[in-house]
């Protein structure tokens, strides 16, 4: 994939879509001193060179009483095109939130956002009836507590993003929603930026009272944020994950682990789980060098908790759906 090089105004242009993507052009245009036609051109132009993937909103599922299972598989005798066919089988699926393919430790993850685990077992079992001769090795995990970091590359070296931390967990509380607010849910997912007109007119209703539902759901926290979803590789980074192994640390070193972790440049989603590990960190870098940095640091600070560790990186993302059943880009 060719690399696109980002100015200075790109990424100030950048960081504003991170900290609220819903921003007018217009109001982006103020923060970063251009006109809101230069605006508009430059994320129109990082639209189509392939930075900018879509415009996501940040939903907190935990809170609509739904929980998050991720299935890690390895695979055997396989072929490119078998596992095409087994990516594009789970991109296809209503309930799965992110499909992609890795080099590593694992050949392919996905998570799924379901009800409960029965919900999980059910699909996973149906998969397994179709594709069980090609699986060496499977593993799962259920979401603890999950965070959305702010990319802290796009900033100047001389002016830092005010950090924005948007987290949610397993034990926050539910609320209860109507079928019009799974509607906007599901058609602001991955259109962040869609205006309230455009979503009245989808949902069939006023724009007056599709603002009044959107402030709701932002004052409950079931929208968390809206944020940008980039493609490292347009940029000339990678995405990595680091897995880690942890053996019973106390809580205060468990805090101090997870703090320290999710201040690493280039960290997007540090995310405490339950099941064969204990921490997932996921990452956008330069580079595998910096990669190795990143884990011997870890391992030197914290050699006292760190039991075990694997990783892996991203070749293929097929799907990024932080709600079930939303709606693709418009």
């Amino acid at each position: 994939m060719e690399t696109y090089g980002l100015d200075l105004k790109d990424k100030k242009i950048l960081v504003e879509l991170e900290l609220n993507s819903r921003r007018s052009n217009n109001q982006i245009a103020k923060k970063v001193n251009l006109s809101k036609e230069v605006v508009k051109y430059r994320i129109d132009r990082l639209l189509e060179k392939g930075v900018i993937l879509r415009f996501n909103t940040i939903i907190n599922y935990f809170k609509l009483g739904y929980s998050k299972y991720k299935l890690y598989l390895r695979f055997t005798n396989i072929d490119k095109n078998k596992l095409e066919e087994i990516g594009k089988y789970f991109n296809s699926h209503k309930n799965t939130e992110w499909v992609v393919l890795t080099t590593g430790r694992w050949d392919l993850i996905t998570s799924f956002i379901v009800h409960n685990v029965n919900e999980f077992d059910d699909e996973i079992q149906f998969f397994l009836n179709q594709f069980s001769v090609f699986i060496q090795e499977k593993a799962v995990t259920t979401t603890l507590y999950l965070v959305h970091e702010t990319r802290g590359f796009l900033s100047s070296e001389n002016k830092a993003i005010n950090r924005k931390i948007v987290y949610h967990t397993s034990k926050d509380k539910t609320e209860k929603i109507d079928k019009l607010d799974e509607e906007i849910l599901k058609i602001i997912t991955n259109n962040a930026r869609t205006p309230i007109t455009e979503i009245a007119k989808i949902a069939k209703t006023t724009p007056r009272i599709i603002q009044y539902h959107l402030k709701d759901l932002e004052k409950k926290k079931i929208i968390l944020t809206y944020k940008s979803h980039l493609e490292p590789k347009a940029i000339g980074r990678i995405f990595c994950k680091l897995i880690i192994y942890l053996s019973n640390p106390t809580e205060k070193r468990l805090n101090s682990f997870i703090g320290y972790c999710s201040k690493i440049p280039g960290v997007v989603w540090p995310q405490r789980v339950m099941g064969a590990w204990d921490f997932e960190l996921d990452l956008e870098l330069n580079d595998y060098d910096e990669f190795q940095k990143i884990i011997l640091e870890i391992k030197e600070k914290y050699s006292d908790i760190i039991k075990n560790h694997e990783f892996c990186i991203v070749s293929k993302e097929f799907k990024l759906d932080f709600f079930p059943e939303c709606y693709k880009t418009l």
